[in-house]
């Protein structure tokens, strides 16, 4: 009696291999872990295993410990570039008698 009451306010999904065909598993936590290779700032790999799917974990470069010259050229890298307008004049100068001897009858 009890069970059939409770019946209506249980939710069940159904995983079946089909259902992960069509769209993937969202899991906040995977069971296994995957193997990554993990860029150490110096631009040496390594490779770990890690527990979410990716192939490329980059770690950080410390701005402070490098060098002024360095320093600079990785803040002009990330600071946006501005592209260069192209400007171009139109020739209205038209001459249709120019064309008259490409004109067949």
């Amino acid at each position: 009696m009890l069970l059939k009451s409770l019946l209506p306010f249980v939710i069940t999904t159904r995983s079946n291999c089909y259902r992960s065909s069509i769209t993937r598993f969202s899991r906040d936590i995977y069971s296994r872990l995957y193997p990554n290779y993990l860029v150490l700032p110096d631009g040496s790999t390594i490779r770990i295993r890690y527990s979410e799917p990716r192939h490329l974990i980059k770690l950080p470069v410390d701005i402070a410990s490098l060098s002024d010259k360095e320093r600079k050229t990785r803040l002009l890298r990330r600071s946006a570039t501005q592209k260069e307008k192209m400007e171009f004049t139109l020739d209205t100068d038209y001459d249709p008698s120019a064309y008259l001897n490409k004109q067949t009858k």
